[in-house]
């Protein structure tokens, strides 16, 4: 009688109230972007004699497109400052030779991953404490910013949360390909189960441009990025790569970056040529650097050296020699103060052995550049080079300024894998900036620093989550506030493990017996009223009301206060001084505003 009482003397109240409740929310909030449930795009497939170029505008964009139309291409993606499009092969030459466009040279990225299994070990994070404590990623956006998502429709409901939301920005439309963007997913939804998931895609540089400008538009918080690009970049946080990344930090986002598995695949030092024989010397005696490929790996090699962009003065060329000693692929471009300090090569491993590197360069020490040379293969399989150097192994974007650098911690998860790619980097900073767990549920197929990275993103989530207002800057710096130290060697970077930590200082948290909680009362189908009833244990923070509804967003909870004969008011999102009440005990009567 009292409870059809309280309703029918305050309906105006109610209505009124919600009024005012869906204002503040809104001007607290801001405006929420249009999330849909994006499908593949239908793919554009090229004819026998299409090639796929990417070229950056030397005039204007307008007559870019217009160079690219007159050749007979089409263009497929616009974005970044970048055109892609599929070209007639006959035209290569002329685009070269073009004026008004920039043909630029297709970027190496590799997966991150290695073929070791180590044991996952979320609770080394300090995750279950947060989990227990009530925070599941609930109303938080993030994106696993991948080449592929193989096989996650079949995990959704299980490994994944029951909905996902998917968008392929590569040029045939497809999610699919490689598992590896899936396999990170699967490591951020067991930290996050309730986050919002964004499975996006892509394949060239132009296509992360326009995921960047997507997950911008979608107002996403969170992104996990386990690739790594090849010298793209000289190693100070510059490139394409990274200016793409930057687009979206500058946007807001919270980037956690692999690091890279290449410290034991990297090379660096003055170039030296004591016996004169135009052949650079890794050590006394070594005129090339040995590493192991399977056959059918793809064989990435790449040297760059400390002189300007597009001011290389100094001419070194790079070779590659077969197990049975015969030369497989040279890169002898000339570098005569007009063009970049790099030479790269790249080819399929034919046969299983021991490959060697050569660098050929001027007679004696010349001006004793300093070299970089990485020696990696896909897949991973995580072989070292014969001689190797860790410092500055970093991948980009790993490099840049603006993401947090996920390294690997070794399987006792007390010190940082030898594999693990570090700084400095050729501007001084150190890098990377935490270190976490190397595999994910599915340690024996997913490891490295690709499981790593994740694993940070994840804990993000759940922080973004507890400090709801926290802006980029602010959430990196409590996630570096709260890593924890580990066991530093020679040679290691000196970061901390990632380690969310105590729950001081996060507000209310569920209390005792909460897992004994409900609502009682009949939900509506969609967006409405509903007049609930609390059962369970005294303080149970509102903020997790979510909990108890199935994950349903909530937009505002009322209670009706008989003593003072006013509704207090709970509003998701809001600032404190909007909320008249943060918790409720057993027995208290609510009208709940579903989303």
């Amino acid at each position: 009688m009292l409870l059809r009482r309280l309703v029918v003397i305050s309906l105006l109240q109610v209505v009124a109230l919600c009024a005012m409740a869906l204002s503040s929310a809104d001007g607290a909030t801001g405006v929420r972007a249009n999330v849909e449930m994006a499908t593949a795009r239908p793919g554009v497939t090229g004819t026998a004699d299409e090639i796929r170029i990417e070229v950056r505008p030397r005039t204007s964009i307008a007559a870019a497109r217009a160079a690219i139309l007159a050749a007979g291409g089409r263009i497929e993606v616009e974005a970044g400052g970048r055109l892609q499009a599929m070209v007639p092969a006959g035209a290569r030459a002329a685009l070269d030779s073009s004026g008004d466009i920039e043909v630029i040279a297709g970027e190496v990225f590799v997966p991150l991953q290695v073929g070791t299994p180590f044991s996952p070990a979320v609770q080394s994070m300090g995750i279950d404490r947060w989990r227990a404590a009530g925070f599941t990623g609930h109303r938080v956006k993030v994106a696993i910013l991948d080449t592929g998502f193989e096989g996650y429709q079949d995990i959704l409901g299980a490994a994944l949360p029951r909905q996902v939301i998917t968008r392929s920005f590569r040029a045939d439309g497809r999610l699919g390909g490689s598992d590896h963007g899936r396999r990170a997913a699967e490591v951020v939804a067991s930290i996050a189960p309730d986050a919002t998931l964004y499975l996006v895609n892509f394949s060239t540089v132009t296509e992360l441009n326009a995921a960047v400008d997507y997950l911008a538009q979608e107002r996403v918080d969170i992104v996990s990025f386990s690739l790594g690009y090849v010298h793209n970049g000289f190693g100070d946080g510059s490139g394409a790569v990274n200016e793409a990344v930057r687009r979206g930090t500058g946007a807001g986002q919270t980037w956690a970056v692999a690091s890279g598995n290449w410290a034991q695949q990297h090379w660096a030092g003055a170039y030296l040529d004591s016996n004169r024989d135009a052949l650079h010397e890794f050590g006394p005696g070594m005129p090339s650097n040995a590493h192991t490929f399977a056959q059918g790996d793809l064989i990435t090699v790449s040297l760059r050296w400390d002189e300007p962009p597009g001011k290389a003065c100094s001419d070194y060329d790079l070779e590659l020699w077969g197990p049975d000693g015969s030369l497989i692929r040279a890169s002898r471009s000339i570098q005569s103060c007009q063009q970049d300090p790099l030479e790269s090569i790249q080819v399929l491993a034919t046969q299983t052995g021991t490959y060697s590197v050569r660098i050929p360069g001027p007679v004696g020490d010349g001006p004793g550049r300093r070299l970089d040379l990485l020696v990696v293969g896909a897949p991973d399989r995580g072989f070292p080079l014969e001689t190797s150097v860790p410092a500055g192994s970093l991948a980009a974007p790993a490099d840049s300024g603006t993401v947090i650098a996920v390294g690997a911690l070794t399987a006792s998860l007390r010190a940082e894998a030898p594999y693990s790619s570090r700084g400095p980097t050729t501007d001084g900073r150190r890098k990377p900036e935490v270190l976490a767990p190397a595999a994910g549920p599915v340690g024996e197929v997913f490891s490295g620093t690709s499981a790593a990275a994740p694993h940070v993103a994840g804990a993000l989530v759940l922080m973004q989550q507890a400090f709801p207002r926290a802006a980029r800057e602010a959430l990196t710096d409590l996630l570096l506030a709260r890593a924890q130290p580990v066991t530093v060697g020679s040679g290691d970077s000196g970061a901390s493990r990632a380690d969310l930590g105590s729950l001081d200082g996060l507000g209310l948290l569920l209390p005792p017996g909460a897992e004994t909680a409900a609502l009682l009362g009949v939900r509506p189908p969609g967006p409405g009223l509903a007049l609930m009833v609390y059962r369970g244990p005294a303080g149970y923070p509102l903020r997790f009301t979510h909990l108890l509804l199935d994950s349903r967003p909530v937009r505002a909870i009322y209670q009706f206060d008989p003593p003072s004969q006013q509704w207090r008011v709970y509003v998701t999102g809001a600032p404190a001084f909007v909320n008249s009440i943060e918790q409720v005990s057993g027995g208290a009567i609510l009208l709940i505003r579903f989303e």
